[in-house]
């Protein structure tokens, strides 16, 4: 809060670009931190009230031996657990505050249902009803300190709250319209920024939507009816097995920190219809934490006060199965903590290569981005990298004029090998067909051209066409220059050469049918140039713009 108020807002060394004038923390989104403050404020709220709870002493025998010792040792334990409440409490008013001016409107909600759902658990439970008053007391506390400090911004942000919802529905709506057509299983998790641009709405044609802002229509859309009906089903059986263990303790300790994974998911259920805070692991991670810590705290035995430890310590059986059971699981861990390790590698030899591609002369060395495919050859980014950084050593041979006819080949080669790679591992992505099939095409004086190369290229152009959707401008471009390319490598007498002039066609009205204004002014110029290129007619490009 200090650096967004001083006005030199950073992000650890790294000068903060978006959301300046937000309280970010140490994240890029606000939405994201205000996400994570949430979670961390149900447990701290819970926890205070778990640290208020004093049970009746009961005397030990080192109490009966040693009186004064043992009313000294309760003292000071009990100076440290108020200051540990003080603490706690104090660092929930800090979080209070910084999710405020995160001026995040749908972790304030959230966070408002979080605590809602605590004072009613509250309620329901007789002797902890006055818990309340510390729920209400951190929110006057921080409502308190935030007047003082000014809440004009972040309050500001709920005169567009419709404006904003009616964004959010949109693109909620249309993840709904993708889950319809891939019902059973969806498109698969981490698909949906690949499968989405297809369904687009119009109005968001110039913009690049990575996530629906709704977790549950954009989960249902990637993990279809079977992935969604087992989240829920776990979720339902830990929240059912949590709350008949919660319902039947009766020490004050496990029935208050028992609270806080209802309180959590409540608050980030909330919130999750309109981010997608669950879609972003580091949060995900905490929300686990925060559910083992009320899972545990509903099967602890409470500790007295002449005890050492809050723990009791079972020992259970390992039988056969078990043991199976066991050694399956960490042989899950150990194959997962290998490929995540594969992946950090690749992706500080991915940052090494964007960190040095500042000079042009590196830009020639293509095997910088091997080292990344070498760790993790499973990542379909790094063969499009590969791809790309081909793309511009041939550039620069082709400047120079520094190879043979055969050198240009294989290179070529190798260009199509990285992008056929890439595809083979994220089909889904509209640019790497489009690339592939102007690649192809680079072939078209090949032997092989009219039965190999040629038909592979228009094969990519219309995968491409099919994953893009018709709502992307500069993709119908791109593709309208194909079509109008390829009607030249055949004669007029052709049926190919219709057909590629009606695609060509269909992609640039289409194209001009989404610009408007001095875009489409300036698109509709350049569509004319490249017909002009290849058709010098006026007759003909009127024909072709449907003029």
């Amino acid at each position: 809060m200090i650096q967004t108020f001083s006005g030199n807002e950073h992000i650890w060394w790294v000068k903060k670009i978006h959301y300046r004038g937000d309280v970010t923390g140490t994240y890029v989104n606000r939405n994201h931190f205000a996400g994570l403050l949430e979670i961390i404020i149900m447990l701290a709220t819970v926890y205070v009230g778990a640290l208020t709870e004093r049970r009746k002493k009961t005397p030990s025998s080192f109490a009966q031996r040693s009186p004064l010792r043992a009313r000294l040792a309760r003292l000071l334990k009990g100076e440290a657990g108020f200051n540990k409440m003080v603490l706690v409490l104090f660092s929930a008013v800090v979080m209070g505050l910084g999710l405020l001016f995160s001026a995040s409107r749908g972790a304030m909600l959230g966070a408002a249902g979080g605590l809602l759902c605590m004072g009613v658990l509250f309620v329901f439970r007789k002797g902890h009803r006055k818990k309340g008053a510390i729920v209400l007391f951190l929110f006057l506390l921080t409502s308190a300190y935030a007047l003082r400090m000014g809440v004009e911004q972040p309050l500001e942000r709920f005169r567009t709250f419709d404006a904003s919802f009616e964004v959010r529905a949109r693109y909620a709506q249309k993840a709904y319209e993708l889950f319809e057509d891939f019902k059973l299983m969806g498109v698969g998790v981490g698909n949906f920024r690949y499968v989405y641009p297809k369904f687009q709405a119009p109005e968001d044609t110039k913009a690049l939507i990575d996530h629906a802002h709704n977790d549950y229509a954009e989960f249902l859309a990637e993990a279809g009816i079977t992935g969604f009906s087992i989240l829920c089903l776990g979720l339902l059986y830990y929240l059912i097995q949590t709350g008949r263990r919660w319902a039947s303790r009766h020490d004050p300790f496990a029935v208050t920190l028992g609270i806080a994974p209802f309180a959590v998911m409540t608050a980030i259920g909330i919130h999750s219809y309109s981010d997608f805070n669950l879609h972003y692991m580091t949060n995900v991670l905490m929300i686990l934490a925060v559910m083992a810590v009320g899972y545990g705290a509903v099967h602890l035995d409470r500790h007295h006060a002449y005890e050492k430890s809050l723990l009791r310590f079972h020992l259970l059986p390992l039988s056969n199965k078990g043991f199976l059971l066991l050694a399956l699981l960490l042989l899950v861990i150990l194959w997962n903590g290998v490929q995540a390790s594969r992946h950090f590698m690749a992706e500080n030899h991915r940052r090494e290569l964007a960190n040095t591609n500042s000079n042009v002369d590196t830009l020639a060395s293509p095997e910088q981005v091997g080292q990344a495919i070498a760790w993790d050859p499973g990542e379909a980014k790094y063969w499009w990298d590969r791809a790309l950084q081909l793309r511009e050593d041939r550039a620069i041979k082709l400047r120079n004029m520094d190879w043979s006819d055969e050198e240009r080949k294989d290179l070529q080669a190798d260009i199509i090998t990285a992008l056929e790679n890439a595809v083979s591992l994220n089909p889904l992505h509209e640019e790497y067909h489009l690339r592939l099939a102007w690649d192809y095409t680079d072939f078209w004086k090949d032997s092989e051209a009219r039965k190999r190369w040629m038909p592979a290229a228009d094969l990519s152009m219309e995968r491409a066409a099919y994953f893009a959707g018709t709502n992307n401008p500069y993709l119908h471009v791109m593709m309208g220059d194909y079509w109008l390319m390829r009607s030249k490598t055949v004669y007029p007498g052709n049926p190919l050469w219709e057909m590629a002039l009606a695609k060509a066609r269909w992609h640039y009205i289409r194209n001009l049918s989404i610009e408007t204004g001095a875009d489409r002014a300036r698109i509709r110029d350049q569509i004319v140039k490249n017909i002009w290129v290849h058709y010098p007619d006026q007759e003909f490009v009127n024909r072709i713009l449907g003029e």
